[in-house]
C-alpha cells in the first residue's frame, strides 16, 4: 500500500509540475522532479518488481506526456508483460511524439504480438497525428480485430489525420461498425450531423433501423449520484438514440415512419427522447398519436417534449390529453401543459386554468398561467 501510494504520490508532483496550459514544454529546466522520474524509469524497467507497481508508473508516466518519459516507456513495449507493453503503447500518445513513431509501428506489424497490443500502437499512432503513418491507419481500417479498427478509425475520421476528401466514409463506417465501443460510435454519428448528404441519411437510418435496442429506464425513487453516472454512460453509448437525433438535426423527412416507431420504443427512455424531439424538429403531423401517447410517459423530460409536439403541430383536437397533464406531478410538465393548452385553446379552456391557479403552489407554473390568461380571450 505504501509503495502504491508513493507512485501516485509522484504522480501529483508531475502534474503539479506543468504549466498551466496542459503539458509540460521540452525546455523546461531540470528539477527535483527529474530524480522522481529517474527512480520511477528504473523500477519500471525491473522486471523483479510487482507487476501492478510497474503498470502504475506506466499510467503515471502517460499523465506526464512528454520527452522525458519517452524513453524508458519505449523501452517497455519489449517487455515480457503484455499488460505492460498495451500501457506503454497507449501512454505513448501524445501529439507529435514522431520519435516514437518507429517502435509503434515495430510492435504493430510484430507477428507475434497480441491484438491488444496492436491495437494500442496504432490507436497512439493516430493520436500522434504525422502523415506519414496514415496509410498504415487505413490499411489497418480494415484490420479483423475491432480495437485494430476502432484506433485506426478514431484517428481518420476524429482524429489529426482526418482528411476532408475521405472523412464522411470513415465517419460512416465508425457509426456503423457494432463491434466499436458506443462511445466512439456516438462520437461519429455526431459529427455526422455536420454532413447533409444522402448517404449519411441512409446510413443513420440503417443505424437506428438495425441496431440492438439497449434497455434504459430510471431507476425507483430517487436516483443515487452513481445510478445516475451509470444512466449518463449507457447514453453516451446509446447508438440508436444518437441516430434519432441525428436524423432530427439533418431535417430528413424520410426517415419520420422509423422514428414514428422509435419514439415509443418501450426499453429505451432516450430513443424515446431522443426521436419526439426529432419529429419536433421535423414538425411532423403524423406524430400526433404519438405525441399524445407520450404524454403518458413515465419519465417527465418525454412528457414535456411531447407537450412541446403538439403544441408545434398546432392541432387543437389534443387539447383534452392536453388539459389533463394540468394535474401532472411534475410542475415542469404543468408549465408546459399549460403553455401548450393557451396555444391551442380558446375562452374555453380558461376555467380549468383559472381553476389551476387557485390551488398551484409552483412559482413556474404560476408564473406561465399569469401569462397565459393574460392572452386567452374572456
Amino acid at each position: 500500500m505504501m509503495r502504491r501510494s508513493w507512485v501516485w504520490g509522484v504522480s501529483f508532483l508531475i502534474a503539479c509540475s506543468l504549466p498551466s496550459g496542459g503539458h509540460a514544454a521540452e525546455s523546461a529546466p531540470a528539477s527535483n522532479v527529474e530524480p522522481a522520474l529517474q527512480k520511477l524509469a528504473n523500477e519500471l524497467a525491473d522486471q523483479s518488481q510487482p507487476l501492478a507497481h510497474r503498470l502504475e508508473i506506466v499510467r503515471a508516466f502517460a499523465g506526464w506526456g512528454t520527452p522525458q518519459v519517452r524513453a524508458p516507456l519505449v523501452a517497455t513495449l519489449k517487455d515480457p508483460a503484455p499488460e505492460l507493453r498495451e500501457a506503454a503503447a497507449q501512454a505513448l500518445a501524445w501529439p507529435g511524439n514522431r520519435e516514437a513513431i518507429a517502435p509503434l509501428r515495430e510492435r504493430f506489424d510484430a507477428q507475434s504480438e497480441t491484438l491488444t497490443v496492436k491495437a494500442a500502437a496504432i490507436g497512439s499512432l493516430g493520436v500522434i497525428g504525422d502523415p506519414s503513418v496514415r496509410p498504415l491507419l487505413v490499411a489497418a481500417s480494415q484490420h479483423p480485430d475491432a480495437g485494430v479498427r476502432q484506433g485506426a478509425l478514431w484517428g481518420l475520421a476524429l482524429g489529426p489525420l482526418v482528411d476532408p476528401a475521405d472523412r464522411t466514409s470513415y465517419l460512416i463506417r465508425l457509426a456503423g461498425d457494432r463491434a466499436l465501443d458506443g462511445l466512439f460510435r456516438c462520437d461519429a454519428i455526431r459529427a455526422l450531423v455536420a454532413v447533409n448528404e444522402d448517404r449519411v441519411v441512409d446510413a443513420l437510418m440503417r443505424i437506428l433501423e438495425s441496431e440492438p435496442r439497449l434497455t434504459i429506464a430510471l431507476p425507483e425513487g430517487k436516483p443515487t449520484e452513481a445510478q445516475l453516472m451509470d444512466l449518463r454512460r449507457v447514453q453516451s453509448r446509446d447508438v440508436s438514440a444518437w441516430a434519432a437525433g441525428a436524423l432530427g438535426e439533418l431535417r430528413s423527412k424520410r426517415a419520420v415512419p422509423l422514428l414514428l416507431k422509435t419514439a415509443d420504443d418501450p426499453r429505451d427512455l432516450f430513443l424515446r427522447l431522443m426521436s419526439v424531439q426529432a419529429l419536433i424538429i421535423l414538425e411532423a403531423s403524423e406524430a400526433r398519436p404519438v405525441f399524445i401517447g407520450r404524454l403518458e410517459d413515465p419519465v417527465a423530460d418525454i412528457r414535456m417534449a411531447a407537450l412541446v409536439g403538439l403544441r408545434k403541430v398546432g392541432d387543437r383536437s389534443a387539447i383534452a390529453p392536453v388539459l389533463a397533464r394540468l394535474s401532472d406531478e411534475s410542475p415542469e410538465v404543468r408549465a408546459q401543459a399549460v403553455m401548450t393548452v393557451a396555444s391551442l385553446g380558446d375562452a374555453t379552456v380558461r376555467p380549468p386554468l383559472e381553476a389551476l391557479q387557485r390551488t398551484e403552489t409552483a412559482s413556474n407554473v404560476l408564473s406561465v398561467l399569469d401569462d397565459a390568461l393574460a392572452t386567452l380571450p374572456r
